[in-house]
């Protein structure tokens, strides 16, 4: 034994975009299955009105979900580009699947 003291690893924190966004997919899983849930329950107790409000929150929060998922991966490819170029063709680290076209 050498008597020398081993560095914890550092953790990696997120980044607040990929936390917004991973919080978005997080809402709209719990909440469309939260109205798929409810719309279940209005067909076993042989509900006859309409549902629209419920149906119409899946797709307000798909909506969103498409929105903030667009924005997020419009920042990853602006960060990942400096003048027309990506990071890893630029460092020669591109894998022979991406040269095969």
């Amino acid at each position: 034994m050498s008597g020398k003291r081993l560095d914890k690893p550092t953790r990696k924190r997120w980044t607040t975009s990929k936390a917004i966004a991973l919080g978005v997919l997080v809402m709209d899983a719990v909440a469309t299955l939260a109205v798929l849930a409810l719309c279940g329950l209005a067909i076993i107790r042989r509900f006859e009105g309409a549902l629209p409000y419920l149906t119409t929150l899946i797709g307000a929060l798909q909506a969103v979900t498409g929105v903030v998922l667009g924005a997020y991966f419009h920042k990853s490819k602006a960060e990942n580009t400096k003048g027309g170029i990506v990071y890893d063709a630029a460092l020669g680290n591109v894998s022979d699947s991406d040269t095969d076209l």
